[in-house]
């Protein structure tokens, strides 16, 4: 069976983050497919992603990938409240 690449979950954060958690194969010799969560800058008015501010190895299965997915919304809520404050 030939596995493909898709999108598990995505998050905008309070119009400040966009977080994205896809299952894709991996850039190495040896194949191998995982989950990769990626957070950028976001632009809520313009709908523009900016630069990379967290990426993380997400794991192999789809539940480690979304715990790991809002773990990352979680922390970054964290900086956005604090820097808000």
């Amino acid at each position: 069976m030939e596995k493909k690449q898709y999108q598990l979950m995505c998050t905008y954060l309070k119009g400040k983050c966009f977080i994205r958690t896809i299952y894709r194969e991996a850039s190495t010799i040896e194949p191998m497919w995982y989950f990769e969560t990626i957070a950028w800058e976001w632009d809520d008015k313009d709908k523009t992603r900016g630069a990379i501010v967290e990426m993380d190895d997400s794991g192999i299965s789809e539940e480690m990938a979304m715990d790991n997915h809002l773990l990352m919304v979680k922390k970054l809520n964290q900086l956005i409240e604090a820097v808000s404050e």
